[in-house]
């Protein structure tokens, strides 16, 4: 048993009723095996085996990486790379209205089943591009690795030559469908589509976004607006603070934090 073990057992401890078997599940779960996180106040959240799932919602709601354990009473959060849902179900704890997208069926089936008794979070299965229409999402080498899928090829190696076909629409047309006139925060977890997602925003758009929490992505080294410190600048230049956390061994990869003042 790991040091971090315990910390996560104690901090599952009253908020679900089965806080051992949640963090026993990482190591010991087989392809065919399903977890339901049992909580004590909110429905439950099912976790596939041999998935990114128990590492998805582990950073989510155990280490807080999007940075929710402050916010409270926010109206609206557009989540932009939904996975299986993890991050839309605890928005719908603190926002009023929670928008996802995810593209890919095989996740946006579970998204589905873990958000169907959270009546305040909108489910869209689509990809967010900076051109709207049809798009290939690739497909990772390995199965454990279920949270990689990508619009791009080169990312980081982890991609195969299958991909699926997928419907996008951008983020303008995104709100503008959705009726977005405040979002507290935009989540980004699109495995190297920020870059393009964010440089298309329009000017009307992004004046309607408060926060932008995010994953950056090494992808396109030859493109200028791949590379982290231009896209600083270029989210200071659209009225934000920025706050980046880089991985500690990947190159171009880490974590960012707009926020406007």
């Amino acid at each position: 048993m790991k040091f971090e073990d315990i910390q996560d057992y104690l901090y599952l401890r009253g908020k679900v009723r089965n806080a051992w078997e949640v963090v026993r599940f990482r190591k010991t779960a087989s392809k065919e095996d399903q977890l339901v996180v049992d909580y004590v106040d909110e429905p439950p959240l099912f976790i596939r085996g041999t998935t990114n799932d128990w590492h998805m919602f582990h950073r989510i709601n155990l280490r807080d990486e999007y940075r929710l354990d402050q916010a409270k009473g926010w109206q609206c959060v557009v989540d932009i790379g939904g996975n299986a849902g993890f991050f839309a179900a605890r928005a719908s704890k603190i926002a009023k209205r929670v928008i996802t997208c995810e593209p890919v069926s095989y996740h946006f089936e579970r998204l589905t089943m873990n958000c169907a008794e959270r009546h305040n979070i909108e489910s869209l299965p689509m990809a967010i591009a900076a051109e709207p229409g049809r798009k290939k999402i690739y497909r990772p080498r390995l199965m454990n690795m279920t949270g990689v899928h990508s619009l791009y090829r080169d990312m980081g190696g982890h991609m195969t030559d299958e991909y699926d076909e997928v419907d996008a629409i951008t983020v303008n047309e995104l709100f503008q469908r959705c009726t977005v006139d405040r979002c507290d925060l935009l989540k980004l977890d699109v495995e190297g589509a920020e870059y393009e997602i964010l440089h298309s925003a329009s000017k009307e758009t992004l004046e309607k976004i408060k926060r932008i929490h995010g994953e950056y992505h090494n992808v396109q080294p030859q493109d200028p607006r791949t590379r982290i410190a231009h896209f600083q600048d270029f989210l200071k230049s659209k009225g934000y603070r920025v706050e980046i956390v880089p991985h500690r061994k990947k190159a171009n990869h880490g974590t960012f934090f707009a926020t406007r003042p």
